[in-house]
C-alpha cells in the first residue's frame, strides 16, 4: 500500500493532473517521510497549480531530509527567483554548480539573469521548465510502454498457441466452416499447368497461374467477390491445363452475393463491354431509369437506361429481369444490384438477373 500512493501519484504526474498528483503524494509522503522524489515532485505539482507557498515548503522539507539534494535545491531556488530573492537563488544554484559543474539549466539560468534588463520582468516571465528537470522519473515514463510490450507478448504467445494447436481448427470448423472448406482447396501438383491452346483469351505463366490461386482465395476470404470472379473468370478462359482450371472451378462454390453497400469493385458499363467473358457473374450496384417495363405476376422485366442523366446521356442498356412484385412504371428512377449475365450482340444490350431493387423516384 505504501507504494501504491507515490506510483498513483507519479501516474497523475505524468498525465498533468497536477492535483491529483499532490492527493496521492502527500499520502506517501506521510507514510514514507524520508523519500526526496515525494517531496520533489509533490513541488512541482504545486508549481504547475501556482501554489507557490506549497512548492517552498515541499522543496524545503525535502532538503531539510537530504540537504544535498541538486535537484530540490533548484527547486528552492527557482520560488526564491519568482520571489524575486535573487541572492538566495544565486546562491543556490552556485552549489548545485559545485557538486554539478556541467548542469546546464542551472549554466544557462545564471546566463540568462545577466542578460536579463530587469529583474522583475525576467523572474516574472520565468517559467519552471526553463530552469527545471520536470519531467516525470524514467522508469514512470517507460511504464506505459512496459505494459503495451506485456500486453503485446501476452496476445502473442495465446495467439501462438491457439493457432498452432487444434483449438484453431476446431474453432474454424464450428463457426466458419466455409473457410475450413476453402483451405482444403489445394492447388494440384504433379501436374502440366498450361497448354498450347491457341484459342484462349488469355494466356499467363506457371508462376502466374499459381500466384492467382493463392490471390483468389485471399479476395474470397475477405469477401471480395468481384475481384475473384473476374480472376476466376480470366483464367478458365486462359491457357491454364484442363487439371488446373478443375481445381480453380471449384473456388466459384465459395463465392456468394456480397452485401451491396459493401461491394468491393462495382464495374462501370464500358468496362463490362471491353471484356464481357472476364466480368461474367459479377455483380452491379446502377441507377437508371426504367424504359420497356414488363411486370408479370411476380417478376419484373424492364431496360434499364444506365447512368441516366438527360435525353442525350446515358452509358448503355441493360435489360433486367427480376423476381418479385414492384411497384414501378416506365421514366422511374431506380437502382439496381444484381449479377451480369452475358449480352445481346444485336441489340448491345445487357443481361443482368436483378436481386434488388430500389425506387429512386421519377
Amino acid at each position: 500500500m505504501k507504494k501504491y500512493n507515490k506510483k498513483q501519484g507519479l501516474k497523475y504526474y505524468r498525465k498533468k493532473q497536477y492535483r491529483k498528483a499532490i492527493s496521492f503524494l502527500e499520502k506517501a509522503l506521510r507514510e514514507r517521510k524520508g523519500d526526496p522524489e515525494v517531496y520533489l515532485f509533490l513541488g512541482y505539482s504545486s508549481l504547475f497549480t501556482d501554489d507557490m507557498e506549497g512548492a517552498r515548503r515541499y522543496f524545503k522539507g525535502g532538503l531539510l531530509a537530504h540537504e544535498e539534494n541538486a535537484e530540490l535545491m533548484k527547486g528552492l531556488a527557482f520560488v526564491y527567483l519568482k520571489d524575486e530573492r535573487i541572492e538566495d537563488a544565486i546562491s543556490l544554484w552556485g552549489e548545485v554548480l559545485e557538486k554539478n559543474p556541467r548542469d546546464r539549466k542551472v549554466k544557462r539560468a545564471i546566463q540568462h539573469l545577466r542578460n536579463a534588463e530587469g529583474v522583475e520582468l525576467f523572474a516574472e516571465k520565468s517559467i519552471p521548465r526553463d530552469f527545471l528537470s520536470t519531467g516525470p522519473p524514467f522508469y514512470v515514463k517507460l511504464q506505459p510502454y512496459l505494459i503495451a510490450l506485456g500486453v503485446l507478448c501476452g496476445v502473442i504467445i495465446i495467439g501462438t498457441i491457439f493457432y498452432t494447436t487444434p483449438l484453431y481448427k476446431k474453432a474454424l470448423e464450428r463457426f466458419y466452416p466455409e473457410i475450413v472448406r476453402l483451405n482444403e482447396v489445394q492447388f494440384p501438383t504433379g501436374i502440366s499447368l498450361t497448354t498450347e491452346e491457341s484459342e484462349a483469351l488469355y494466356s499467363f505463366s506457371e508462376k502466374e497461374i499459381a500466384a492467382s490461386f493463392s490471390r483468389i482465395k485471399r479476395y474470397i476470404y475477405k469477401n471480395r467477390v468481384n475481384s475473384a470472379l473476374i480472376e476466376l473468370n480470366k483464367i478458365m478462359l486462359s491457357n491454364a491445363s484442363p487439371g488446373v482450371k478443375e481445381r480453380f472451378e471449384i473456388l466459384y462454390k465459395f463465392t456468394q452475393a456480397p452485401d451491396p453497400l459493401s461491394i468491393d469493385y462495382n464495374p462501370r458499363f464500358y468496362e463490362i463491354m471491353k471484356e464481357p467473358a472476364a466480368f461474367q457473374g459479377v455483380y452491379i450496384l446502377w441507377t437508371g431509369k426504367i424504359a420497356n417495363l414488363k411486370k408479370g405476376k411476380e417478376t419484373a422485366e424492364f431496360d434499364l437506361l444506365v447512368s441516366y442523366e438527360n435525353q442525350d446521356t446515358i452509358e448503355g442498356i441493360a435489360h433486367v429481369l427480376i423476381g418479385g412484385t414492384f411497384y414501378i412504371e416506365n421514366k422511374q428512377n431506380v437502382e439496381v444490384f444484381g449479377s451480369y449475365n452475358g449480352y445481346e450482340r444485336e441489340t448491345g444490350k445487357m443481361n443482368i438477373h436483378g436481386i434488388l431493387l430500389r425506387d429512386l423516384g421519377i
